[in-house]
């Protein structure tokens, strides 16, 4: 579970190192069932890691917590 920002990046990061794994497959392995059965794994993974962010984002949103794009929209500084 995601819990702070820094881990948000690191969860993005390993996206991102998923996805890149899982296109050098596609890209190595020509055979459709070859590929199905290689790409399972990385797939699960890349599922999981989008999940947890939109449990983090969510779970953000219900609290209050700014997305890390700037203040909060909506609210006047008092």
């Amino acid at each position: 579970m995601i819990r702070n920002k820094e881990q948000l990046k690191v969860v993005r990061e390993q996206l991102a190192l998923a996805e890149s794994a899982l296109e050098s497959l596609r890209r190595r392995v020509k055979n459709e069932r070859n590929f199905a059965v290689y790409a399972e794994g990385p797939i699960d993974q890349i599922a999981e890691l989008k999940a947890e962010i939109e449990e983090y984002k969510k779970s953000a949103k219900r609290s209050g917590k700014t997305n890390g794009k700037g203040a909060k929209r909506g609210r006047k500084a008092s």
